[in-house]
């Protein structure tokens, strides 16, 4: 009695080795996974079907485009989500961002990131954001400095961001009204960029 670990205390490590797991009590992914379950087996033995691992078979984000939303509620909803980027989910943060890109989903090239990029595919999209926007990723918080009328008629946002350490950098939300779709009415993001971004008027 009182031997190996207790609940409520802390284990070490070579006590948490000394645990025998007994993985027949595990079922593997090809019997947990519901679109699994009933896939005819490969060549190679397996089940998986990958369905579960595709970034794009997931619900909407809680955050979505909506016509009472102004700029700067958008902006504000954006570095929220990526602030908290795996809260309710892996990567929902990203998700509102993806749902928040005016061109998301269009199959002419965007450049929404500043550069030249296609914004078809979530799961492409996915990489680039979390590689462009990391100083995001667990931000301590921004500040919205200003909001101003660009000569082309687009909402352009000046923001302070605090990253995860509290190092702050500045950022340029060019938004924008959609004018058709299901987010029609909308605001939306048009472009992201650092505040250094060299031609700006041009993206």
């Amino acid at each position: 009695a009182g031997e190996g670990y207790l609940p409520g205390t802390m284990a070490s490590a070579e006590e948490i080795l000394d645990v025998v797991i007994d993985r027949r009590s595990f079922k593997p992914t090809s019997e947990a996974c519901p679109f699994c379950v009933e896939a005819m087996v490969k060549e190679n033995g397996s089940k998986c079907i990958g369905v579960c691992r595709n970034p794009q078979n997931v619900p909407g984000p809680i955050f979505q485009p909506h016509a009472m939303q102004t700029v700067e509620d958008v902006v504000t909803l954006i570095i929220t989500a990526m602030r908290d980027k795996d809260v309710p989910r892996r990567d929902h943060g990203v998700q509102v961002l993806w749902e928040y890109a005016v061109e998301h989903g269009n199959m002419e090239r965007s450049r929404f990131f500043g550069y030249s990029s296609d914004m078809y595919h979530f799961d492409h999209f996915i990489g680039k954001a979390l590689s462009t926007y990391d100083q995001f990723v667990y931000n301590t918080g921004h500040t919205i400095k200003s909001v101003s009328t660009m000569s082309d008629g687009r909402t352009r946002v000046d923001v302070d961001l605090f990253d995860r350490v509290g190092a702050k950098s500045e950022w340029i939300f060019i938004m924008v009204k959609r004018t058709f779709g299901k987010y029609e009415g909308c605001i939306q993001a048009h472009r992201i960029v650092k505040s250094d971004f060299p031609r700006l008027e041009e993206i």
